[in-house]
């Protein structure tokens, strides 16, 4: 016989003790438990949460007219004006309506631009909104944008107009382009058509920055002539009318006017002045509420 011995396999050539060998084991399972990259996975990072959101009614209403703009917006309409025959705070709600509906869509920083940002539906989310001071054109002038926790922005529409009459900058319209620039998406609170009508050449470069303009109505209160104004004005600035926007009344004065004209248009073979305006109406209005 000769001397040769036997190796199994995985046995240590040197005469390590069993307590060396678990100790090995011991310390490379602390190394692996150690791991940067283990405990990265094992515990992912919170995503950060707001203290405010909000929640929006008739879903099915403000998808519909979510997806219309939002076909304008992807054919490259980025400017939208919201105006009607005197209902301030429906436009508010609807402006609202439509920035949650692209805020939800995409990954967009969207504007909102108006004369009455601590009244109707716009108060309660600009007074919790952050002030962000914007001095682009110098620090002796500044624009204060009101940030809704990076869902929306908010700008004074009479802040703007204040500024764009400075003699030191170089073009009257200079600020309304900067403004718009700064955003993928606008939206426009328009004031009253008596006030612009009273300032025209002041609200100009305001209204040129308008690529779309929707109106919102009450069927059976708002008046033909109203929106004939209204469609008249914008068109001799070249500005496209969109449609209508319904503002749903519920009282009984509205039910009573509604069969009382669909009783006088049956009569006479007439169609209501919404069936003949010349453009379409969208929808019903969505509304915004935040809750804290």
């Amino acid at each position: 016989m000769s001397g040769l011995k036997l190796k199994l396999k995985n046995q240590p050539e040197v005469n390590s003790t069993n307590a060396e060998v678990r100790e090995e084991a011991k310390r490379a399972d602390l190394k692996l438990a150690s791991s940067p990259a283990q405990e990265k996975r094992e515990k992912p990072k919170k995503k950060k949460s707001n203290r405010y959101f909000y929640k929006v009614s008739n879903h099915h209403e403000l998808f519909k007219i979510g997806r219309s703009f939002y076909s304008d917006y992807l054919a490259g309409v980025k400017s939208f004006a919201i105006t009607s025959t005197g209902y301030q705070t429906s436009q508010q709600k609807t402006i609202l309506g439509l920035a949650s509906f692209f805020d939800h869509k995409e990954d967009l920083k969207i504007g909102i631009i108006s004369d009455n940002l601590r009244q109707g539906a716009f108060k309660d989310i600009v007074s919790i909104s952050k002030n962000i001071a914007y001095d682009y054109w110098g620090k002796d002038k500044v624009i204060n944008i009101k940030s809704f926790y990076n869902h929306f922005e908010f700008i004074d529409l009479d802040e703007l107009l204040s500024l764009s009459s400075d003699s030191d900058l170089a073009e009257y319209d200079e600020v309304f382009d900067q403004i718009v620039d700064l955003y993928d998406i606008v939206f426009w609170d328009v004031p009253e058509l008596h006030k612009v009508q009273i300032d025209s050449e002041g609200y100009f470069p305001v209204i040129m920055k308008f690529e779309s303009i929707s109106i919102i109505v009450a069927q059976s209160l708002t008046k033909k002539s109203d929106i004939e104004d209204i469609k008249k004005f914008f068109l001799g600035y070249g500005i496209n009318l969109k449609g209508l926007l319904l503002e749903e009344k519920t009282s009984s004065v509205k039910e009573a006017n509604e069969a009382k004209e669909s009783s006088s248009n049956n009569a006479t073979g007439k169609q209501s002045w919404w069936d003949c305006i010349g453009f379409c109406a969208l929808t019903r209005l969505p509304e915004i509420q935040v809750v804290g």
